[in-house]
This record gives C-alpha cells, structure tokens and sequence, in this order.
C-alpha cells in the first residue's frame, strides 16, 4: 500500500517563509520607489531582494499574484486596513494616512499616476463604492439617488491617494497637513448636507 509523502513543517520554517516573503514585498516597494511600477519584473525584484528568481516564483507563481501581495502589502505599509467604515473614521483616518503615504512617497506616487495602479483601484471599486455608500446611508437616504452618488465621490476622491499627491505637489501641503485639511473638509461636506446644502440633482434623475 503506497503511502502519501511526509511534508516538513515548522514553526521556524513557516517564520522563515514569513520572512522571506516580506524580504520580496520590501524589495519591490523599493523598486517601485526607484523606477516606478513597470520596473517590477520577476528577476529586479530576485536581485534586490538578494535571493533566487525561483524564490520569487515560489511564493507568486505569476505576475498578477505579485501585484496583488504588493498591493495588500502597500495598504499595510499605510495602515490601510481596508476601507473606511464610519464616518468618525473619514474625519480621524487622513492626518495619520497621508502622513504614511509622505514616509513612502515615491511608491505612492507610482501607484497613484502608473496605469497598473489605475487597474489596482479599479479592480476593487465596486467594493470601495460599497462601503462609502454604506458609511453614508443613513445621512444620505433622503436625497435624491444621484446626489448621494455625487456627495459618496466627492468624500472617496478626498480621502484617496490621489487628493494627497495633488496636495503635496501643487501647493505643497506635507501628509499630516494635507490630511488635516482633507478631515475637516469631509466634515464641512457633511455639515453642510446635513443643513440641507446639496448637489444639484441631475435632469436626467428629474425626468426619470
């Protein structure tokens, strides 16, 4: 009777795995940093990260496994976890965020202005939709449903990426100031949809 094959398996060994993996995510941050996202090939990220190619392809057999750690791994590196979840979160969570995004910021601005960025932020925008819809319900649920849909993306485009790259390179504001104005922005959004001060509706949605 033939009998399955013994598999090794350590505490030591998975914290070795651990560790080498992380070794491969800093490495391609780092390269991220330096050469911008195209620049995240199997063999760059091999050689930065000091171990073999075939490493790399152990722990993300493909390039799309690759990004996506990445990105996983970037949100961690701001703190990210996950999307927002109330609104008390929208006005605490910028100052700290963005003050992260400045300590790796030319990672974030790869991902911010690459197209494989734009495809990372697209390909989770139903569930980012989701979750500022649902953050916003409860004040939104008497609007007409194309204004909450406005005011839901004005207050997701203020706490992004994006809004902090344009603060930091146009005027320029560091992370925490630009995430100071951004958290009293949000609450000034809201104050004022509480008043009743909202978006005009669109003809479209009055003729529906």
């Amino acid at each position: 009777m033939n009998t399955p094959p013994k598999t090794y398996d350590s505490p030591l060994r998975r914290r070795q795995q651990a560790a080498t993996r992380d070794a491969i995510l800093e490495a391609a941050g780092l390269l991220v940093e330096e050469r911008g996202l195209d620049a995240l090939s199997f063999a760059a990220v091999a050689e930065r990260a000091g171990v073999q190619e075939r490493t790399v392809y152990r722990h993300f057999p493909t390039r799309g496994e690759l990004l996506a750690a990445f990105w996983t791994w970037v949100n961690d590196q701001a703190g990210i976890a996950g999307f927002p979840d109330s609104e008390a979160a929208l006005r605490r969570l910028p100052p700290a965020v963005f003050a992260r995004f400045d300590e790796r910021a030319g990672m974030m601005r790869a991902l911010v202005f690459s197209e494989a960025g734009r495809q990372f932020r697209l390909a989770v925008n139903g569930e980012r939709q989701a979750a500022y819809r649902t953050i916003l319900a409860e004040r939104l649920k008497d609007l007409d449903p194309a204004a909450a849909t406005r005011i839901c993306a004005v207050v997701q485009l203020l706490y992004s990426a994006t809004a902090w790259a344009t603060l930091r390179d146009c005027w320029p504001l560091d992370g925490k100031a630009a995430g100071e104005t951004v958290a009293w922005a949000i609450d000034r959004l809201l104050a004022a949809v509480e008043a009743g001060d909202c978006p005009p509706i669109p003809e479209t949605s009055e003729s529906e």
